[in-house]
């Protein structure tokens, strides 16, 4: 991939010339040469005449700042924070398959930019949340409809939070002692040996507030025993940041759980009115009744998604399941099902509100 773009932000900042300066420069260099060379060879010829050096450690990574940015620049690397975050919309290609594409709003201290996201890589909008200082590598610019500047990721794009919470290992005196507050289904996923593996979550409520913690590998016994209510000690475990930077505690020997089954306090969940939804809610807790039969559609990508129209009162809103969860609520919902949601979040999607069920979120027929 060009290293155009970092060539271009190093001659920019060395150079001391705005961005239209050096744009010029390179164009009359490439001019003035018969349009023979390509614009990394020419980024290269107007630093050597500028006296400047482009050493290669700093083009191996170059953070590039909003205000740097120009159309057409690849392999952009950017550090920024989230400030907003949307929805994705499908649309149909022009091979006839379905693409996916979304939106959120970027910054760093020089400026703002849309950071747009292609198919497989508008996953992650649902896990991102605004505040978020996150790294995106090999990504690409254009020219918006409004003339501003975007920056997209594309196949070969990736995203990473910056900011990581230190890795902390918890000595085995040390002792949480709390309640479970909610179980997850547990989630089954391919090792890279090829063997199969699987980790349930759970919120961990305590006096100095709530935890989700990652048990892996649990065994059966210890699944029908993760009840909500239920007294639990935890002893050490490992502290690591989630995908927002917050502690997760992650269990990787199910013996350091000790539940007493004997004690256990049920308490009410709130469950959220279909009617009282607004859009950008969390860890929310819906009933409704399934209207109508749905199928379980795959995109271009191969993965499973099915969407249900749950109907409270007069209300009926889009509830969008994906891969497992998909099959899933398949299995468990026929229309009239009284369908329960446990852990989903709200967006505004393509065609109005919708809910959306994450990896971690319960589904229930009652």
């Amino acid at each position: 991939m060009s290293e155009f773009g970092g060539l271009f932000s190093i001659l920019v900042k060395k150079s001391g010339l705005s961005v239209n300066e050096v744009s010029k420069k390179i164009e009359d260099k490439k001019e003035s040469l018969g349009h023979l060379i390509n614009d990394e060879v020419a980024v290269r010829l107007v630093a050597r005449d500028l006296g400047i050096t482009l050493s290669e450690e700093q083009v191996a990574k170059p953070v590039v700042k909003i205000e740097d940015l120009v159309p057409n620049i690849n392999n952009v690397t950017i550090s920024v924070k989230i400030e907003k975050v949307g929805s994705h919309k499908e649309f149909t290609k022009k091979n006839g398959t379905t693409g996916r594409v979304g939106r959120a709003i970027i910054s760093d201290e020089t400026g703002r930019a849309t950071l747009v996201f292609w198919d497989n890589k508008t996953a992650y909008l649902h896990e991102m949340r605004v505040g978020a200082q996150v790294t995106i590598f090999s990504a690409y610019t254009k020219e918006g409809l409004n003339g501003d500047i975007e920056v997209h990721m594309g196949n070969k794009s990736r995203l990473e939070l910056s900011q990581n919470l230190p890795l902390e290992v918890l000595p085995e005196e040390s002792v949480h002692r709390g309640r479970l507050w909610r179980v997850y289904d547990p989630i089954e996923f391919n090792r890279r040996d090829g063997g199969q593996g699987r980790v349930v979550a759970f919120l961990f409520k305590r006096e100095e507030g709530m935890t989700r913690v990652l048990v892996w590998n649990p065994s059966d016994s210890l699944l029908l025993n993760l009840k909500e209510g239920v007294a639990v000690d935890i002893v050490g475990g490992t502290i690591k940041p989630d995908f927002h930077g917050e502690a997760e505690l992650h269990i990787n020997d199910e013996s350091l759980i000790r539940i007493d089954g004997k004690d256990i306090a049920y308490s009410k969940v709130d469950v959220k009115r279909l009617a009282d939804i607004q859009p950008d809610m969390s860890d929310l807790t819906i009933e409704g009744i399934v209207e109508r039969d749905f199928n379980v559609e795959t995109t271009y990508s191969g993965k499973n998604y099915a969407k249900v129209l749950l109907k409270e009162g007069k209300t009926v809103l889009s509830v969008i399941f994906w891969n497992d969860k998909a099959l899933q609520v398949k299995r468990i919902a026929k229309p009239g099902t009284l369908l329960r949601v446990e852990g989903c979040y709200s967006k505004n999607g393509p065609y109005g509100l919708e809910l959306k069920v994450s990896k971690w979120s319960r589904t229930r027929s009652k």
